[in-house]
């Protein structure tokens, strides 16, 4: 019995982490992380950060932002409430519980519209990659930053939460986003990563390609178009008792012609027999 305790309590606990050495590297690395989380470059974006952040007077949970995929790393957590402590941005609670910005972001309108000036998108990515998320993301962090002072490089995904082949970068400034779109913007010099072409576009172009794309699939009234081929979209489907009568109905419909053609064919050969 003490030696099954003994192995249970040597053996590491189901969803733990191995503990790291916080040297001052890593230091960086889990404060920048931290910071980057609530930067005018994500926060705005992450709605379950600002979810949450709303409902605690912007306070969250750092146990919360410890169960990040790219703050999974970063252990034990009383190290990366410590490491937080010394950010000139964030404030850590009294009890070492939870974390906000120091100094509230204006997520105004116009704030918003100012990035979007600077911003680009890149598409065509393979979007079957089978990276695992966390390592495509850093790479491709990695490909944007040595084209130019980069500040944000979000992954688009499709409904499904799987990458779809779109990244948004956000440049540190308009001016280098324009750089970016005058070297490989359409008809421009060839971008390529991991050996695929890929498309760039400024943000507004990219946000007018989808509206022109979402407007495809419907009428001038607003409502979706209908499909004249086959089942209508938008037409009601039939219950299975109704499809069940319908079907009774056409198969009692055929007897009844079949009975009546053949009552004809036997009155046509009683004729004929008449004449002979």
């Amino acid at each position: 019995m003490s030696g099954a305790n003994a192995t249970e309590e040597s053996a590491p606990r189901r969803g733990s982490y191995v503990p790291v050495e916080f040297t001052p590297e890593v230091e960086k690395q889990c404060l920048k992380q931290v910071e980057f989380y609530f930067s005018e470059f994500n926060f705005p974006y992450d709605k379950f950060l600002r979810a949450t952040a709303d409902k605690n007077e912007g306070w969250v949970p750092i146990s919360t932002i410890a169960t990040f995929n790219r703050m999974k790393k970063f252990r034990p957590v009383e190290k990366v409430v410590e490491t937080l402590r010394s950010s000139e941005i964030l404030e850590v609670s009294e009890d070492g519980e939870n974390v906000k910005r120091r100094v509230p972001l204006d997520l105004q309108s116009d704030a918003r519209r100012e990035r979007g000036k600077r911003t680009v998108a890149v598409m065509n990515f393979d979007y079957e990659n089978k990276q695992e998320k966390t390592e495509l993301q850093e790479e491709i962090e990695k490909f944007f930053n040595s084209l130019g002072p980069v500040s944000q490089v979000r992954l688009k995904k499709d409904h499904r939460k799987n990458f779809n082949g779109t990244v948004i970068v956000e440049f540190a400034q308009e001016k280098d986003a324009n750089d970016f779109i005058e070297t490989y913007g359409p008809g421009k010099e060839t971008l390529s990563f991991q050996g695929r072409k890929l498309d760039a576009v400024t943000k507004k172009q990219y946000d007018q390609q989808r509206e022109a794309t979402r407007s495809k699939n419907f009428s001038g009234s607003g409502q979706r178009s209908r499909s004249f081929t086959g089942h209508r979209k938008n037409m009601p489907k039939l219950k299975k008792s109704e499809e069940k009568d319908g079907a009774k109905d056409a198969s009692e419909g055929a007897s009844e012609a079949a009975g009546e053609a053949s009552k004809e064919a036997a009155a046509k050969e009683a004729s004929e027999s008449a004449v002979e």
